[in-house]
């Protein structure tokens, strides 16, 4: 009976070691955090100021400019914006999602872009991928946008063959 009953109780805890808590949802804080690390990147791209650049990515961060290859880890990353230090531009970001839960977290939005003072402009929507480092802080884990465009016209058909007479 008392093998029974410890047996019974070795398996519970077995059962219950393997159960594990949700991750946390997030909090209205955690979102506003992205936001906010959002305004402050706009402010340093229109300032041309690199450290806020790039400051908000997390080390091994991936940034998937359209049309480029990918940027991997903060030196990359620095070497994609080192670019963008000659122009003067002007982003505004408009967050629309902000969602997740633990330690991870994703924001899509619109973006408009617009080099200055009269340069051209694009409008388009970006992706970011956020996770919370062991100091709390929200960080950049991978970042992609895209412009609006329209889609490539297709190719015109071939013209069809006529049919040949005579043909079985």
């Amino acid at each position: 009976m008392r093998r029974a009953a410890a047996s019974s109780l070795l398996i519970a805890f077995a059962a219950l070691a393997g159960c594990k808590a949700a991750p946390a949802p997030l909090t209205d804080a955690d979102k506003t955090a992205a936001m906010r690390s959002d305004s402050a990147w706009s402010a340093a791209i229109a300032a041309t100021d690199m450290a806020g650049m790039t400051s908000r990515y997390a080390p091994d961060a991936m940034l998937m400019a359209p049309d480029m290859q990918t940027f991997q880890g903060t030196q990359q990353i620095h070497q994609f914006y080192q670019g963008m230090t000659s122009v003067k531009v002007n982003l505004q970001l408009t967050q629309e999602t902000a969602d997740g839960s633990g330690d991870f977290m994703y924001t899509t939005g619109r973006y408009h872009y617009q080099q200055m003072p009269s340069g051209p402009s694009e409008d388009g929507k970006y992706l970011e991928v956020w996770k919370r480092g062991a100091d709390g802080k929200w960080m950049l884990a991978a970042q992609t946008w895209s412009r609006n465009a329209p889609p490539a016209p297709m190719p015109a058909a071939p013209p069809a063959k006529p049919a040949r007479r005579g043909a079985k």
